[in-house]
């Protein structure tokens, strides 16, 4: 067919496989919070960093004090959800999406305490 082996075929898929692997690969993890986690003290995160798709932020936090819900921005706004997704594993690693994402803790008044971190992505 067209005069192509199945071997240059299948260097070609070869090929493809590690192109996709190392565009996969160049995405970064961040940890919220930086090295004090997800928690009272994100005050100012992620503020100077840039964040592309497909980064990952890692929320790590004890599973009895906190969670994470990704929201919209009404909700991130007034601490206020009716749903969202809900991660509680207290090691959530979450890829960002072109744009921003909003994350708050629906624990108690804790959003309104300040653990609520919106991150754009370039």
């Amino acid at each position: 067919m067209f005069g192509v082996s199945k071997s240059t075929i299948i260097v070609i898929v070869m090929i493809l496989c590690i192109l996709l692997q190392s565009n996969i690969s160049n995405a970064a993890t961040y940890p919220a919070g930086d090295g004090k986690g997800w928690g009272f003290n994100m005050n100012g995160w992620p503020n100077g960093k840039t964040f592309n798709a497909g980064d990952v932020i890692e929320f790590k936090y004890k599973v009895d004090e906190h969670n994470v819900v990704k929201v919209s921005q009404e909700e991130y706004d007034s601490c206020k959800t009716s749903g969202g997704q809900v991660f509680n594993s207290g090691d959530d690693q979450i890829p960002l999406e072109k744009g921003t994402s909003y994350f708050i803790c629906t624990f108690g008044p804790h959003c309104s305490e300040g653990v609520k971190a919106a991150i754009t992505a370039n």
